[in-house]
């Protein structure tokens, strides 16, 4: 059976293709061993909760009788108020815990207070006493929904406290700055995903103790936001597709190598020395060279022959005769004449 003929194409055609094939051939087995090496998941952080704190309050000071200020009760537009025409102060406090998610919240709450004195000593501020109170006991309780709401109605009088900073500064003989700070606490307890989350919140206020005005401090319409997270496997589906892609690159680079090697040849240019020799007599010698269409016929002279066609050109310079050429139409021949009357100098160019 007679065997395909192969096709020709130059070498370096074929070297360009083999080298494409060979990229190709290279990057997707790279690829392929690497994907097949490496994990093919990854640990991503996911946000599975969130909730959000919310904390406010407002507060009315009740007054005693007396001759100086009309209203029983002064609001909170008021900076300060004077200590001793103070009864007592209605705090009301409402906290929300609201969580993006239904989930069973198990929580306890407290309001605790303290009064904390502050002594400044050569510009020193030192922290000298700490005497503390429960304001309200721990409560506990339960919520289903995801969501808490607390609001407690306080009714504060720090009578006794002013009395008992005003005695600590005259049996101590010094001078103090004091303050009431109320505290409410609270902590929560859920379970998401099998995560449990937990929540600590305190927020204080600060009243003065023991001055002839009283200021009530701390920051109000409080909100803030909490995210959890947890750590979760992802499995990287792009890198399925990528090495199909890379399978079918591989695929198509050992079907370039197959055609390259077995359905191609290289073009072997082989050198023709009779054309070349013979362009470069006529570009050397263009303005001394005559062609002639039939071969001159030198029977009748003696004929020299020379083997070099340098010895043509000299003749032909010292003769001032010009080279007659003619060249063969079924063979690589080319025949060079100088004639002289009765000699004729002849080189002959043969394939």
């Amino acid at each position: 059976m007679r065997a395909s003929k192969k096709k020709r194409i130059r070498k370096s055609t074929r070297y360009f293709y083999i080298a494409i094939a060979t990229v190709m051939f290279v990057c997707s087995c790279g690829y392929i061993l690497s994907s097949i090496c490496k994990n093919n998941t990854t640990i991503k952080n996911e946000t599975i909760y969130s909730y959000t704190n919310k904390f406010k309050y407002n507060y009315n000071v009740n007054l005693i009788e007396n001759e100086y200020i009309d209203e029983p009760t002064l609001g909170m537009e008021e900076n300060a108020y004077i200590t001793d025409l103070i009864d007592n102060i209605d705090l009301k406090i409402n906290y929300q815990y609201q969580g993006d998610k239904e989930t069973i919240v198990n929580y306890d709450y407290e309001v605790v207070g303290k009064i904390q004195g502050i002594y400044t000593y050569n510009g020193t501020e030192q922290r000298i006493w700490t005497k503390k109170y429960v304001v309200l006991e721990k409560q506990e309780k339960q919520t289903e929904n995801g969501n808490i709401l607390i609001d407690e109605n306080l009714k504060l009088n720090l009578s006794s406290q002013n009395d008992l900073v005003k005695q600590f500064e005259k049996q101590m003989g010094m001078t103090i700055d004091a303050k009431f700070i109320l505290t409410l606490n609270v902590n929560t307890t859920t379970i998401v995903e099998g995560k449990s989350v937990t929540n600590k919140y305190t927020t204080p206020i600060s009243i003065d103790l023991g001055k002839k005005t009283t200021s009530i401090l701390g920051e109000n319409d409080k909100e803030e936001t909490q995210y959890i997270s947890k750590e979760i496997e992802v499995t990287n589906n792009n890198q399925e597709i990528q090495i199909v892609i890379s399978l079918i690159v591989l695929f198509l680079s050992v079907l370039i190598y197959k055609y390259i090697l077995t359905k191609t040849q290289p073009i072997n240019k082989i050198k023709n020395i009779y054309k070349y020799e013979l362009n470069r007599i006529l570009r050397l010698c263009q303005d001394k060279i005559v062609q002639v269409s039939t071969q001159p016929d030198v029977t009748a002279t003696t004929i020299i022959d020379v083997k070099d066609f340098g010895e043509i050109i000299k003749v032909s310079e010292e003769l001032f005769k010009p080279i007659l050429y003619w060249a063969s139409k079924d063979i690589d021949e080319a025949w060079f004449y100088v004639m002289s009357n009765s000699v004729t100098y002849r080189y002959i160019l043969k394939g």
